[in-house]
């Protein structure tokens, strides 16, 4: 694909810590291939709590979430954070050819952690912004390895954002199929799912939130707008709601995971 394309689409960028280390976190380091090296941070909780492996946003690594951890692992619940190539201490280059490939490894690492810890509660895959097609990507390919879903800030459809930042997609050839195809994904999903998105989002528009949300196969799908929220203060605007809201899916996920298993024993 165009190089302008993946100039435009990562920010790869070292940690720049807002602060000390969050109590208890550290950095599992797991090879992907042959001189690639990807970074988990970790979060733990108590053994019976719940999982979250998060995708952060562009721009982003994992080191700057230490300061809203505590707000994960005080619902309880674990937070794991998947990290992309050339990302905080991650080695390679970001692609679109390897970024979602990479987030199933990072699945399959985080279930080791967490098999490793004891871990026994439902497992939720998050994703914010970029993070959002390593989330569906997850849901839609492994959903019999994840009991919920949670996006925010997420995007439908890859050609109207590379327009709206700038890249000429339709002239340079690029169509859906040479994304992450988030919208056809999202089509094929019936997990539990949690949909967050600021109303006045400049970077990815809430349209993109409601194609997502009306193409989402879940029955009791959640779509929570923020009022007067950007892109990158949505958590602040919804305040205390926001973590609110994913309590009441990690719960509704965990409902429906032990529902499952009822139905299969």
């Amino acid at each position: 694909m165009d190089a302008r394309v993946a100039a435009a689409v990562f920010f790869p960028r070292p940690d720049q810590p807002f602060g000390p280390d969050a109590p208890g976190a550290f950095d599992h380091l797991f090879d992907i291939t042959q001189g690639v090296r990807m970074r988990l941070r970790v979060f733990p909780a108590p053994p019976d709590a719940p999982a979250v492996l998060f995708f952060h946003g562009n721009g982003e690594t994992a080191r700057d979430y230490d300061p809203i951890a505590p707000a994960f692992t005080g619902l309880p619940a674990w937070l794991l954070i998947g990290e992309y190539r050339g990302y905080g201490p991650s080695t390679g280059a970001p692609s679109l050819d390897t970024f979602l490939a990479d987030a199933l490894a990072s699945l399959d690492e985080a279930l080791g952690l967490l098999r490793a810890a004891g871990q026994a509660g439902p497992l939720i895959v998050m994703g914010r912004s970029l993070g959002s097609a390593a989330a569906i990507e997850i849901a839609h390919s492994r959903a019999e390895q994840v009991d919920g879903l949670i996006v925010e800030s997420a995007f439908a459809r890859i050609v109207p954002l590379l327009e709206l930042i700038g890249v000429p997609a339709r002239r340079l050839g690029i169509s859906e199929q040479d994304g992450p195809r988030n919208l056809d994904k999202m089509a094929d999903i019936d997990l539990p799912t949690l949909i967050l998105h600021a109303e006045q989002d400049e970077i990815i528009p809430v349209g993109e939130a409601e194609l997502l949300y009306g193409a989402c196969r879940d029955p009791d799908k959640q779509f929570q707008r923020v009022p007067g929220a950007g892109h990158n203060d949505i958590q602040y605007k919804a305040g205390p709601a926001y973590f609110e809201r994913v309590r009441a899916l990690i719960e509704r996920a965990a409902d429906s995971a032990r529902g499952h298993r009822k139905n299969d024993s």
